[in-house]
């Protein structure tokens, strides 16, 4: 499947992914999105707990009971997670507490309990975890069985506003984790109340969120039925099967309408959505999302199909160090202009990255910009392809 000189340098970019994680793990436990000299020099709770799933594969337990154990103690007084913290845990946020990290946190404590048993962690959270669930709640529309968010995965109410896929499979996962933690508790009245709403959340998702046999973004006034990375959510987080039609059908339409034919891997959305200035570093492919598509189809048993996403990372790394994710010179001056025309350049760092991008070799002698290098999830999820390629023996 691989050339020898391939898979040497998935080797790389493989033991540089570890070094990666471990370079920006806090003593505390906090896990920075990117180095600290780097754009992301902040602790966001979605990465984070995404790249837990990387860390049990690992069966780097301790760490991520650490990491859990320093998230729950940044729980708000109803139950909420900011966007993101500084490294010591104070809130840096410039957008509202987003629900799907509520939903990702709960999802991720049951997924360590799964894999130590570690009850005392459970009850010396439990009050954490119950607020967590309520917070989801007091965003649970009975009236539509459905989550309702500002923004999600992409932190843009313009195009997230509403019932959006991401936060309503974040929130369905959490609901079944924070079910099960409370049976396992014996918690018995909250079991039976959180499975009801699992029950109408999940059968309101099938419902309301697929249009043509896979799932679509966004349901409200105003439907978005456009391609987007994050209706592959429920296999992300496990909650339906590889082979289930709806999933297959989405993976398929995703790679259809975002796989990009000049650079390769998976963008995250319809270019038509980023609005001006918003697409930062130039529209094209994403490291993260570009793992999941090379997971799926490994899970899928399509591995001649998994196999372009891996030679993404191949052509797309700086020694073994993954980038945010990569544009064309022609797209990253497009966005550059835009930026500084809508009054987005000069804010959040971006003047900053920008000026690192032009710097880099990538840039100069390959017309290419690199946006954020490394970026700590685009490595996790590189590590859990990985793994599938070691346990199919094609490394």
């Amino acid at each position: 499947m691989f050339s020898e000189s391939e898979k040497n340098e998935l080797r790389t970019i493989y033991q540089k992914s570890i070094e990666v994680i471990d370079s920006v793990t806090m003593p505390n436990g906090a896990i920075l999105a990117s180095p600290p000299n780097a754009r992301y020099p902040y602790m966001y709770p979605r990465d984070t707990m995404l790249i837990l799933r990387t860390l049990l594969e690992l069966k780097q337990y301790r760490k991520v009971e650490k990491t859990l154990s320093f998230v729950f103690g940044l729980s708000g007084e109803i139950g909420e997670w900011h966007q993101r913290y500084t490294k010591d845990g104070r809130p840096a946020s410039y957008r509202p507490s987003q629900v799907d990290c509520n939903g990702l946190v709960l999802y991720m404590a049951k997924r360590y309990y799964d894999c130590t048993k570690d009850t005392a962690f459970l009850k010396k959270n439990w009050k954490k975890i119950y607020l967590g669930t309520r917070f989801l709640e007091e965003h649970y529309i009975k009236e539509e069985r459905l989550v309702y968010s500002m923004n999600s995965i992409h932190e843009w109410p313009p195009m997230e506003a509403g019932f959006e896929i991401w936060a309503n499979v974040s929130a369905l996962a959490g609901f079944s984790a924070s079910r099960k933690m409370a049976g396992i508790l014996l918690q018995k009245k909250d079991a039976r109340h959180w499975a009801l709403i699992e029950k109408e959340l999940r059968e309101s998702i099938m419902k309301k969120m697929v249009r043509n046999g896979h799932f679509i973004k966004l349901t409200n006034m105003n439907k978005i039925y456009d391609a987007d990375i994050s209706e592959l959510g429920m296999y992300v987080l496990g909650l339906l099967p590889t082979d289930d039609m709806i999933v297959r059908k989405t993976a398929d339409y995703v790679e259809k309408e975002l796989y990009d034919k000049k650079l390769g891997g998976i963008r995250r959305h319809m270019r038509k959505h980023g609005r001006p200035g918003r697409n930062n570093g130039g529209y094209g492919p994403y490291s993260m999302y570009t793992a999941w598509m090379a997971q799926y189809y490994l899970d899928a048993g399509r591995e001649k199909h998994a196999k372009k996403y891996f030679e993404w990372f191949i052509r797309h790394h700086r020694d073994g160090l993954i980038p945010e994710h990569v544009a064309t010179k022609k797209n990253f001056l497009t966005w550059q202009e835009e930026a500084k025309n809508v009054g987005r350049y000069y804010g959040s760092g971006r003047k900053e990255e920008a000026e690192r991008v032009m710097r880099s070799k990538e840039y100069r002698k390959e017309d290419l910009a690199y946006w954020v290098v490394p970026l700590t999830w685009g490595h996790a999820e590189f590590i859990l392809a990985y793994h599938m390629l070691k346990e199919k023996s094609f490394i």
